[in-house]
């Protein structure tokens, strides 16, 4: 709520320093809380409201957001720095607001994804809460997602630009065991459903529910028969099995009825089971599906890769599809 200055440089107020920061004479110009008891109180009770909410999963309007789901569903219960943004952004119409959550959700995604220190993040996020605010107050709409989309290409996107090749480098070793579970069911749910709007011409992404609560399946099984394991290094004699069978690659989100029928078998004999999943990243593993010409369908197909006999090669693709997903765009 107010800008910070201090002799660190960093415009941060550490927790241990609130209360010298609040009695500082400057400072307690700045809050005016002597003057304006009440009206201070009211800020107060304002952002609590908001915090609360953003935690809860809701948008600054206080109800269901979709948008604030998927931040949700990526920085989990343990990760709150965010919160500084989304105060200072709190008082965005609505439309403004949620498109600058799907925005900070791909910024947040380079960062939690290179495991990249907060450290950085804290001092930035300070000093960017101030240009939010001064967006926030701009009464013209045109005006203000102009001044927004600035704010996106200046301070996420050159910051993603930055972190594009170590991303890649990341996805390209990351495992079943690389996070927690639900950041990597998250990271599988995003591909999926990004496919699947792209299969089906959508534009605006619905709930993650859908896709966080399927099985993560392994394609190559976690407990192969002792012939499918030397099949295997047979045909892939430059890696090994056991570290295949958990890369990024080699994971896809499927129904449990159909996972359970799927089992540990050869993959030539799990494809039949893989083709009838509604998600069209799973399916389109045993067969791509082709509409017509320069269709949705077959648009994202040129993406996807059917598959005769299981290989590694399935990781490049999937980072190939993160590029898609994860990135910002600007307001109209």
């Amino acid at each position: 709520n107010y800008e910070i200055s201090n002799s660190r440089g960093d415009a941060v107020v550490r927790e241990d320093e609130i209360y010298d920061w609040f009695t500082n004479k400057r400072n307690a110009a700045l809050c005016d809380y002597s003057a304006k008891p009440f009206e201070f109180v009211q800020k107060i009770v304002r952002n609590v409201e908001h915090y609360l909410a953003f935690i809860n999963g809701n948008g600054n309007d206080g109800k269901a957001s979709i948008a604030m789901d998927g931040l949700r569903s990526l920085c989990g219960g343990g990760f709150s720095l965010h919160h500084v943004l989304l105060l200072a952004a709190s008082n965005f119409p609505k439309p403004l607001f949620d498109h600058f959550l799907r925005q900070l959700e791909s910024f947040l995604f380079f960062y939690i994804f290179t495991k990249t220190s907060t450290k950085d993040l804290e001092r930035n996020f300070s000093g960017w809460a101030d240009e939010l605010r001064t967006i926030s107050a701009i009464v013209d709409t045109k005006t203000q997602g102009d001044r927004l989309n600035a704010f996106v290409s200046e301070r996420f996107q050159k910051s993603m630009d930055g972190k594009e090749q170590e991303l890649a480098d990341a996805l390209r070793r990351y495992t079943l065991y690389s996070m927690q579970q639900y950041r990597t069911r998250y990271l599988l749910a995003k591909l999926t459903q990004f496919v699947d709007m792209e299969y089906k011409g959508l534009k605006v992404p619905g709930s993650l529910a859908d896709y966080t609560t399927l099985e993560i399946e392994h394609i190559l099984p976690t407990n192969p028969e002792n012939e499918l394991r030397q099949s295997f290094d047979a045909a892939n004699p430059d890696v090994r099995y056991d570290d295949c069978k958990n890369w990024l690659g080699n994971l896809a989100l499927l129904e449990k009825p159909i996972n359970i029928v799927a089992g540990n078998d050869f993959f030539s004999s799990k494809k039949n089971e893989f083709r009838k999943s509604k998600y069209y990243l799973t399916s389109s593993l045993a067969e791509l599906t082709t509409v017509g010409h320069d269709t949705s369908i077959n648009r994202i197909n040129e993406k996807l890769v059917s598959f005769d006999d299981w290989t590694a090669k399935r990781r490049e693709l999937l980072i190939s599809l993160a590029k898609d997903v994860w990135k910002t765009e600007a307001i109209a």
